[in-house]
């Protein structure tokens, strides 16, 4: 018999908003395919997932996505299991904090490589047989970041930025052609129940506690509600899209005065 299932797959899905995405993927029936870094507790979400949901299908994969040549690696990894991938989300990522010039440098390539160009290197693998079969959904996930230069957050923004407008350009691209692929770009504020924070150094940034902060669970309920509305981009909240329209009226050198603001540490 048939299976009829699809399939979703998450780079950065064994924790944050990888998982809370995942729960909602499982619950809707989707297969899974959970890559994440080697050391990561796969087998913990595999098993969260699976409870909720114990007749569809859960593959891991290790794999550190700040390597070059990680997304081919990936691909191969599914289609060597026969997958055809429905949904892909682009949800690893991490944060470099500071002054540009007191970062090392060596972990900001290592961050530009994996927010943007293996994102980009998954898109374009699995794009191609979205496209020839004229159905699928990419989901991108960006930042509140991307809409303005963020001085202490200067190259993690700036890759955010890529993401947005890569992903609002290639949806145009797709629905102008009239293809049933769609793209979507996930923009929330800072969220408060990751590891992201303690990663990036940012313990004490006034961001996390801030009204705006968000969920992982909340980001994951907007962004599958976007998805299925077919949106391009969605900035997960309730009234949040709203604000920032308003905030996003202002001169840039306002809009950074804010982000430095935020960004500041309460300490």
């Amino acid at each position: 018999m048939k299976d009829n299932r699809k399939t979703m797959l998450i780079t950065g899905g064994s924790g944050g908003i990888g998982i809370e995405l995942g729960k909602i993927f499982a619950s809707a029936g989707y297969h899974l395919v959970l890559v994440a870094l080697p050391g990561d507790d796969m087998q913990q979400a595999k098993n969260i997932l699976q409870d909720l949901n114990p007749f569809i299908n859960i593959l891991l994969l290790k794999k550190d996505l700040s390597i070059h040549g990680a997304a081919t690696e990936v691909y191969e990894f599914t289609q060597s299991h026969k997958l055809t991938v429905n949904v892909l989300v682009n949800c690893a990522g991490f944060g470099t904090y500071g002054h540009v010039n007191e970062i090392c440098i060596d972990r900001e390539l290592a961050m530009i490589q994996l927010n943007t160009s293996t994102l980009y290197h998954l898109t374009r693998l699995y794009l191609r047989d979205m496209i020839e079969r004229d159905e699928g959904q990419i989901i991108n996930m960006s930042s509140i970041s991307a809409f303005q230069p963020n001085p202490s957050f200067a190259t993690y923004g700036a890759c955010k930025s890529f993401v947005l407008n890569f992903s609002r350009a290639l949806n145009y691209e797709l629905h102008e052609r009239g293809s049933r692929v769609r793209v979507l770009a996930v923009c929330p504020t800072a969220v408060k129940d990751t590891g992201f924070q303690v990663t990036a150094g940012m313990e004490h940034a006034r961001a996390f506690s801030s009204f705006m902060a968000t969920t992982s669970a909340t980001v994951a309920r907007d962004t599958y509600e976007a998805m299925k509305q077919g949106r391009d981009v969605v900035i997960p909240g309730r009234g949040l899209g709203f604000g920032h329209a308003l905030v996003n009226l202002l001169p840039a050198s306002w809009k950074m005065r804010i982000s430095k603001y935020q960004l500041q540490e309460t300490l």
